[in-house]
Parts: structure tokens; C-alpha cells; sequence
């Protein structure tokens, strides 16, 4: 993904001194940065992901599937 960031002119200057102390790209480093701050993608799964994965029945059948117990399912993963 692209994206364009506007930073305060310090800002932009550290940016530019460390890429360059390290031997890398300003967007090496703004890429590190954010997964240090923010995290790197874990890959792991939502709660309520894939609980319709079955092909588009349970969209179909959406009151019969909550019915059947969907919900004693969900409430037992907590």
C-alpha cells in the first residue's frame, strides 16, 4: 500500500538522519516504527470470523442457524 504522509519539518529531518544512521529507507524506518507503536500484524483470527464460512447457507438460513445454537457455540468460546 501507498500512502502519503505530510510531517512537521523536525519530524521529516529525524526521519531522514536515522534512515540514513541505519543505511536504509524512509520507508524502512517509518515501516518499523509503526509496527514497533503499533504492532505487528498477528495474523490471528477475530472471535466472529469464518462463523458463516460454510459456502453461504448460514447467510441463507441466518434464523435457523441462530436458532440452532449459534449462539451457545459463540458463548462458550469466552
Amino acid at each position: 500500500m501507498r500512502v502519503t504522509v505530510s510531517l512537521p519539518h523536525d519530524l521529516g529531518l529525524l526521519l531522514r538522519n536515522e534512515a540514513r544512521r541505519r543505511g536504509v529507507s524512509l520507508s524502512a524506518v517509518v515501516r518499523q516504527s509503526l509496527e514497533t507503536s503499533l504492532g505487528k500484524p498477528s495474523g490471528t483470527r477475530l472471535p466472529w470470523q469464518g462463523i458463516a464460512s460454510d459456502g453461504g447457507s448460514a447467510a441463507r438460513n441466518a434464523d435457523a442457524v441462530l436458532t440452532d445454537g449459534w449462539t451457545d457455540r459463540v458463548a462458550g468460546d469466552r
